[in-house]
């Protein structure tokens, strides 16, 4: 099940979607069918140029990102939350470049988010989950090589290791803390299906998002964001994955 949502989710994204549609209306044309053959080379052209565009990026990422309000001060919560969980991402072991190196980018952030966190409440512990990924280490260990680098006591840390998608770190760390509260920290956009996902396990979660990739303030763009880039390419299929995620969970297959 898991290796299919993968090859769905990730044909579903707009370049293989779009390359899709081309190579349709290629094949139709070939076979004569000239305006129809017209009519999805230039709908997959559309796609590519819309999913490339900072607004519509924008625009779709806002409203999972809007969703929950990031922590400025985790002392002044109530209750005091006892743990600190960094939700999995990206991790590669390669041994010629830095520790940092070896956790991708939105993992770096998060991880970042939770230190910061952890450091304003006396006593929690930091709670890493991630299991492996494509036949890599599991990520929780990953993070736990960074965190320790960054001068964190293995004492205060957890290593969640098996859980291989968003609902199975949610159960894993459910089973381990209890009734217990926690500060959930994970990307911004996919913070609504985390908490969507604690909220049927029965986790008590404070959601804590870092790493927006959405401008807060559509009227801050001006036109050369309007201009197609490989960033805001990135921006969308950011969105789209979560909005596939979020109609898997209603559907009861994630």
């Amino acid at each position: 099940m898991l290796a299919l949502k993968a090859v769905l989710g990730s044909w579903l994204m707009p370049l293989p979607l779009s390359l899709t549609l081309i190579c349709c209306g290629l094949l139709l044309r070939v076979w004569g069918r000239r305006r129809s053959a017209a009519t999805l080379v230039a709908a997959g052209v559309i796609v590519t140029f819309a999913a490339a565009t900072g607004p519509i990026a924008d625009a779709l990422l806002r409203p999972l990102e809007r969703r929950y309000q990031a922590i400025a001060d985790a002392a002044a919560l109530s209750p005091r939350p006892r743990f600190v969980v960094v939700l999995g991402s990206g991790y590669r072991p390669r041994s010629a470049l830095s520790v940092t190196a070896e956790v991708d980018a939105a993992g770096m952030v998060r991880l970042a988010e939770g230190i910061r966190l952890l450091h304003q409440l006396a006593g929690a512990r930091l709670i890493l989950s991630g299991g492996p990924v494509r036949g890599e280490p599991p990520v929780a260990q990953g993070y736990a090589r960074v965190a320790v680098a960054l001068g964190i006591s293995t004492q205060d840390m957890v290593l969640l290791e098996t859980a291989r998608d968003t609902r199975e770190e949610i159960h894993a760390i459910r089973a381990y803390v209890g009734d217990a509260p926690v500060l959930l920290v994970t990307s911004a956009a996919h913070m609504p299906r985390a908490m969507a996902c604690a909220v049927r396990s029965g986790l008590r979660a404070i959601a804590a998002p870092t790493g927006n990739l959405a401008d807060p303030d559509p009227r801050a763009q001006w036109w050369p964001l309007g201009l197609p880039s490989g960033t805001a390419l990135r921006r969308t299929e950011t969105a789209l994955h979560e909005y596939l995620g979020l109609l898997a969970l209603e559907l009861g297959t994630s």
